[in-house]
């Protein structure tokens, strides 16, 4: 249904002194802070998990060389998503508007598609901890305490007890993540770069990282976090606000987001009922297929 005079008769009035609408003001990305962005050509994407190969074997003398196989693992695929939007107003509205807002509204399209696409990868990081709707290759959360390895065992990238940021607790995240190992057991050296926090947190983020001295102590201990190259950025997507994640560097963490079709925008006029017509359409993917390179808490 189009938007009509009688929706908004106000605007076709003179004297109004001020019409309040969304300041649209261009708020930088943060989910391409957090993610790899990629692009897709395909109707969707795979990847595979595979395990390598072991250590060496002695071998003695006179005897064979031991052989070993690489393994396949699991499959991931990434189903894009198609998202739009559109606005309808009828030529008398769009002629009588007095103040252009009816001209602001149909601006206003990029700006939901930049908030839909940020609150889509907001909804992602609220699930990294459950797995109810995003899991990996080995279908479990992106932190979990059961990841189970090609080669056998398992692996947690998460605590035990959930526990909100602080010394312990970071440190505790940041020696899981440089014990982490590949399909095959062997240590992978990862190290924790960045965290992902709430609004709620981010004081705390900068009394960890920031602080020459350890935080909460009287004796002026050094705060051996300051030199670690730790960094954090605040999403204000996220909805638990005691929830934080712990990541390892873009290149290696396995976050990645598919652009299979940036937002376009497009407008025309009814032929028959003169309406002008606006629209906005996109396409993408994202989640990821290896869990290492992250850690964190859901919060105490």
């Amino acid at each position: 249904m189009a938007t009509t005079t009688a929706a908004f008769s106000h605007l076709i009035a003179p004297g109004l002194r001020k019409v309040f609408f969304d300041r649209l003001k261009k708020w930088d990305e943060e989910y391409s802070k957090i993610t790899t962005v990629l692009t897709s050509k395909r109707a969707y994407e795979e990847e595979l998990t595979t395990a390598g190969l072991g250590v060496f074997q002695r071998k003695n003398q006179g005897t064979p060389v031991i052989y070993d196989d690489p393994t396949e693992g699991e499959v991931q695929r990434y189903t894009h998503v198609s998202m739009a939007l559109g606005f309808r107003v009828t030529r008398e509205m769009w002629d009588d508007d007095l103040y252009g807002i009816m001209r602001k509204v149909s601006s206003s399209l990029a700006y939901a598609a930049q908030q839909t696409v940020e609150m889509e990868y907001g909804g992602f990081l609220d699930d990294v901890f459950t797995g109810a709707t995003y899991t990996g290759a080995d279908n479990k959360a992106l932190c979990a305490r059961d990841h189970a390895l090609v080669a056998g065992g398992t692996y947690a990238n998460e605590p035990a007890v959930q526990g909100d940021l602080g010394i312990g607790t970071l440190r505790s995240a940041m020696e899981r993540m440089e014990r982490v190992v590949n399909e095959r057991g062997l240590p992978r050296r990862m190290q924790l770069k960045r965290l992902i926090i709430t609004p709620t947190y981010q004081w705390i983020a900068e009394e960890i990282i920031g602080s020459a001295h350890k935080p909460y102590t009287a004796d002026n201990e050094i705060n051996v976090m300051g030199n670690k190259g730790l960094t954090f950025m605040v999403s204000h997507y996220m909805s638990d606000d005691d929830m934080w994640i712990a990541l390892a560097d873009k290149e290696e963490a396995d976050l990645k987001f598919f652009w299979k079709q940036r937002p376009v925008f497009e407008n025309a006029d009814d032929f028959d009922t003169k309406d002008a017509k606006f629209s906005g359409y996109m396409r993408f993917s994202f989640g990821f297929t290896d869990w290492r390179g992250a850690d964190g808490s859901s919060g105490g």
